[in-house]
């Protein structure tokens, strides 16, 4: 009896050292206070659960905790102090990918959707989702006018240039848009692996084919995207904790390197990754956002997005790339979820506030 007696203790003291920290905040291996300012705390079941906040999920506990789920490609949600801000809106990607597990009829709770730009694969269900949320959306030109004819209230839609200027206000964020660059695959290397891949995957189904060009229906392929149309958003909440999006992997442009010369560093970059898959030309992309942006923490985009037209996505590999920029930067980290999963941090620990650093 007394065996059992010391056993039930100690798993019991192990369940309560379980729930004694709130969320784990990734930043905690380089800044124990983060750990200790959520102890003694029950688990917070938004930082565990995968449903998402716009799909009717749980919101954090806390009004500082910031909550980021990504959901394929370069579509992200960010949930803070009751907000719900969705950068791109590409959910339902046709029967020829793996399921995200949400479409995008689930999401019915949005603020604000920020377009990094207009190709199908960033906006299909800009319209349907911000229909259903009544959110603004806010995206370049060329980008709103796709939206402006698809069934969306225009009073919803919001132009921006990213040109300098623009600073958009919301409950507890604000959001200054920035004009970047659309990536430029190389199109030797694609049209080499494509040759060597297509014929080891299945040919797409007349069903398929006319569902792919329903949803390519939706984007735009307008040539303005590449220099005009695309956007990256630095977020600021309230806290004073800085992100930077990024849904494409181009060059940075001189608009990016003069918001950064005024900011200098944010605490989290969610940056596309580019579809060279090779390391080296992979890695010298990633160095460029890592040196301009100096972030605290980064998580990639796009790096489970379709090499081939009408085929199951080629991932991106990203460790060998992370590994690089942390070989550069020793403090860096890099935080690469799957599906769905939430990733949570307490924003009053941030790079603009003494605590934070």
């Amino acid at each position: 009896m007394k065996q059992l007696s010391l056993v039930g203790a100690i798993l019991g003291w192990l369940t309560l050292t379980a729930q004694a920290i709130s969320f784990s905040d990734p930043r905690a291996a380089n800044n124990t206070a983060l750990d200790a300012s959520t102890a003694s705390e029950a688990r917070d079941p938004a930082c565990r659960a995968t449903t998402l906040a716009s799909a009717s999920g749980t919101l954090p506990r806390r009004p500082r905790t910031l909550a980021v789920r990504w959901t394929g490609f370069s579509n992200f949600e960010l949930v803070y102090n009751g907000q719900i801000i969705l950068l791109d809106a590409y959910y339902d990607r046709g029967s020829s990918y793996p399921s995200t597990r949400v479409t995008a009829a689930e999401l019915k709770k949005a603020d604000v959707i920020l377009l990094g730009h207009g190709h199908y694969d960033h906006m299909s269900d800009a319209a349907t989702i911000g229909a259903q949320t009544k959110a603004t959306v806010v995206g370049a030109p060329v980008t709103i006018e796709k939206l402006m004819t698809q069934a969306i209230a225009p009073g919803q839609l919001r132009t921006v240039s990213g040109q300098g200027g623009e600073l958009l206000r919301f409950n507890g964020f604000t959001v200054e848009p920035i004009l970047a660059r659309h990536g430029e695959p190389d199109g030797t290397l694609s049209a080499a692996l494509g040759a060597v891949l297509n014929p080891l995957l299945p040919a797409m189904t007349a069903a398929q084919r006319e569902e792919d060009a329903a949803i390519r229906a939706r984007g735009t392929a307008d040539p303005r995207v590449s220099a005009e149309g695309t956007i990256a958003y630095l977020i600021t909440l309230d806290s004073g904790f800085r992100i930077m999006y990024r849904d494409s992997g181009g060059v940075v442009t001189d608009f990016e390197r003069a918001v950064m010369a005024r900011v200098g560093r944010v605490d989290l970059a969610l940056t596309a990754m580019i579809p060279s898959y090779l390391f080296a030309r992979a890695t010298a992309q990633a160095m460029e956002y890592l040196r301009i942006y100096r972030p605290a923490v980064i998580m990639p985009a796009h790096h489970d997005g379709g090499l081939t037209v009408g085929h199951e996505a080629l991932w991106r590999s990203t460790e060998p790339v992370f590994q690089a920029m942390k070989d550069e930067d020793a403090n860096l980290v890099t935080v690469s979820p799957g599906y769905r999963e939430p990733v949570c941090f307490n924003t009053q620990f941030n790079l603009s506030s003494p605590v934070g650093k």
